[in-house]
């Protein structure tokens, strides 16, 4: 496949309030060692991205500009570097954005979005700036993952945006494999109404656990209760908290199976959620030797039931993303059935729009700040 000498790009000219994004025709990338260029067939617009570009949203580091913003995405190959052994032109793939550096791995950021430890600024500021709200982008060849057509366009008939999903859901399956969520065993996801937590809800379905979806909004929450858990077998229950750390920990484990507490516990807590009290009920529903893993937002201090943790064996985990090993799994479950994408996991398409609509697809990804209805771009 022969790449064009130009592609049409978004370029984000400032960081700053108003939105400054246009679409240029820029030299299209060229294969390095290490390197594949992907032809974009579509990629996930967060409902939070535009605060991000004018700053509003609190990031280690402001967004560097210009540059082509991006996201999780899915495409093409269209060219390879000279030392890949196994990726080819054609294939059918997809674009994991968590990129690490070679010599340390523990150095990430996503491009063309936010870096997320301070030495990643070399990567973000050089070699893996752009992103994939583009024609044409470059990425690490261990960033991308084949799919098999086959099977997910052919035989299931999922769309290019349906398959997205996939780029968020991985976020919490890097969370749950973390503290080993097995078939069977009790999860309480919290707050479970947002973009993370959400998904964290049918991935930990698709996994075969009981999950317990718990948050302030009782309209979302029940919604989740009839879509997410009609499509994995009536495996979830759900709990409105009210703010009160006794009555919150007491309705949690209520809902656990026979009122003996939950296994695990995943938080997807935004950075508003610093004085909340929900963490510290869904420590108290622990068994003893359960685990609780931290994928959330907040920067200051939270409340922890110290004696508990120590007299109950509870283990507390940070965890930033996920590794390569998931993504595989992921596609791995996908592509057998075990995690629904689609109107069948109740995850839809709230639209999708070219390079040229950015702006209208900006203002309606705002409008769906939960899981489960997305918003993409189809470069």
């Amino acid at each position: 496949m022969s790449l064009p000498e130009q592609h049409k790009a978004i370029i984000l000219s400032s960081n700053q309030s108003p939105l400054d994004l246009s679409v240029q025709l820029i030299p299209t990338p060229k294969p390095t060692p290490g390197s594949a260029i992907v032809r974009v067939l579509s990629t996930y617009i967060f409902p939070y991205v535009a605060d991000i570009f004018t700053s509003k949203r609190r990031l280690l580091s402001p967004i560097v500009v210009p540059i082509t913003p991006g996201n999780g995405a899915i495409g093409r190959v269209a060219s390879v570097g000279p030392d890949a052994v196994s990726l080819k032109e054609g294939d059918f793939v997809l674009i994991d954005p968590n990129v690490r550096a070679r010599d340390d791995p523990s150095v990430t950021m996503l491009p063309g979005f936010m870096i997320l430890e301070p030495r990643a600024q070399k990567l973000m500021d050089d070699e893996w700036r752009n992103g994939s709200y583009a024609e044409y982008a470059r990425f690490p060849l261990e960033n991308l993952f084949p799919l098999s057509e086959k099977i997910l366009l052919e035989k299931m008939s999922y769309s290019v945006y349906e398959l997205n999903f996939m780029t968020t859901l991985i976020v919490p399956f890097g969370g749950l494999t973390d503290i080993d969520v097995k078939p069977g065993e009790t999860v309480i996801v919290a707050p479970a109404t947002g973009l993370f937590g959400g998904s964290a809800v049918p991935m930990a379905l698709a996994m075969g656990a009981r999950v317990i979806a718990a948050g302030r909004n009782k309209e979302r929450l029940e919604s989740m209760k009839n879509n997410f858990g009609t499509a994995y077998g009536d495996r979830l229950d759900i709990v409105t908290l009210v703010g009160d750390v006794a009555k919150d920990a007491e309705a949690l484990r209520k809902a656990t199976p026979d009122g003996q507490g939950a296994d695990a516990y995943v938080d997807f807590s935004p950075p508003a959620a610093a004085g909340s009290t929900h963490i510290k009920s869904c420590i108290m529903v622990l068994k003893n030797e359960g685990r609780a893993t931290f994928m959330g937002g907040i920067h200051g201090d939270v409340s922890i039931p110290y004696f508990l943790v120590m007299a109950k064996s509870i283990r507390i985990h940070g965890k930033l993303m996920y590794d390569r090993a998931t993504v595989v799994r992921l596609i791995g479950m996908a592509e057998a059935g075990l995690l629904k994408l689609g109107k069948e996991g109740d995850l839809k398409v709230a639209g999708s729009y070219g390079l040229d609509e950015i702006e209208t697809a900006l203002e309606v990804a705002a409008k769906y700040p939960e899981f489960g209805r997305a918003v993409f771009l189809a470069p």
